[in-house]
């Protein structure tokens, strides 16, 4: 079974803020009703099991060991998770609690489905962010989200607390992410956005690295009435028998990749003049229409990847590891790490499809 366990604020009594708690002694209610019908009637000392403690992180900085000396009076409450009461208790062996020892507690939770939604916010309060982050993936996806909604909007509407910090307004922002049908989600898959801008025959294809932009863009390579362009094989150095990639590769051989980044709307149009002539459907493959300026030049159609974030990481770890063949465990995680990045780059293509969506 699991210890009995405290959070508090050091050791002051989030109920009666005149206590101050004794730490290795006898500790007696001020206030003791076990008969009151209503649980903030009670007085007494709350605490809890490993298992649960979870979803009241909240309620302090500092956890501590719990024991009932065997005279003291003590109550269960059975509610959306367990808690228990007591007039007397002991307190002992204080820490400090962690981001560590928050996801610790919740890989040992054993609480209702409902109760995590609470405990989410809980901990996003308490700026535990990879706890937060990681009960975000495991618990929230687009059929619950309305519920999940509910219970954070309604633990976030007491004392300010959906301004408390940065992790609790990036969760807020992963959440409405998943809600939204536009933009894409750290961990919810979407179908491609497409979007008609012109009736210019131009198929413009974008995502994460990792999204599918290539297995979208493969099925026109061998069809003789489109010609595929890839960013990645103009400004990089991977071999390519393909003759238009080969062409603008040439075209574009004394700029940097840093110039496609910094500069992509005049590479844009450098590409459809090029082949301004053929009377072919040009389809471009890149990462980088997030970086365009000029919305107006922007010819055809629009397709955006909306591969979940998770899936595009693991997509580029595991092709990495298949294309280096023998690395280090270093290489590997100094690629992994390198990738992590797209965790924040992929709000510029929210932004991107946004803007998108308005023209």
């Amino acid at each position: 079974m699991s210890k009995y366990i405290k959070v508090m604020f050091g050791t002051t009594s989030g109920a009666d803020k005149d206590l101050e708690y004794k730490i290795g002694e006898v500790n007696i209610a001020n206030n003791w009703n076990p008969t009151a019908e209503k649980g903030r009637d009670f007085g007494g000392f709350n605490y809890a099991t490993e298992d649960c403690i979870l979803r009241w992180l909240h309620r302090g900085d500092y956890v501590y060991d719990v024991e009932i000396p065997e005279d003291a009076e003590n109550i269960k409450l059975e509610g959306a998770t367990t808690i228990y009461r007591t007039n007397k208790i002991i307190i002992s062996n204080p820490r400090k609690i962690t981001d560590e020892m928050a996801y610790d507690f919740y890989k040992k939770s054993n609480i209702p489905e409902l109760s995590y939604y609470k405990a989410l916010a809980a901990v996003s309060v308490m700026d535990y962010r990879n706890t937060a982050i990681q009960i975000f993936k495991d618990k929230v996806n687009k059929e619950n989200i309305d519920l999940v909604l509910e219970e954070w909007n309604d633990f976030m509407s007491k004392g300010g607390r959906n301004e408390a910090n940065d992790t609790v307004k990036l969760i807020n922002e992963y959440l409405l992410e998943v809600k939204s049908d536009l933009l894409i989600s750290i961990n919810t898959d979407k179908d491609p956005f497409i979007k008609d801008i012109t009736d210019d025959k131009v198929i413009n294809i974008t995502g994460e690295s990792g999204s599918g932009k290539s297995y979208f863009s493969n099925k026109y390579i061998n069809d003789d009435n489109y010609i595929v362009i890839d960013t990645d094989l103009i400004f990089g150095n991977r071999p390519t028998d393909d003759k238009y990639n080969l062409e603008l590769r040439e075209l574009f051989k004394d700029k940097e990749k840093d110039y496609l980044i910094k500069n992509f709307d005049d590479c844009y149009n450098e590409i459809l003049n090029y082949f301004s002539n053929i009377d072919k459907t040009i389809v471009i493959d890149s990462a980088q229409f997030r970086n365009i300026k000029d919305y107006s030049i922007l010819k055809g159609k629009i397709i955006v990847m909306r591969t979940c974030i998770d899936t595009c990481y693991n997509r580029c770890i595991n092709r990495w590891k298949d294309i280096t063949g023998n690395y280090t465990n270093e290489e590997l995680e100094k690629y992994s790490n390198k990738k992590l990045g797209m965790y924040s780059w992929y709000k510029s293509l929210n932004n991107f499809l946004e803007n998108i969506n308005n023209i």
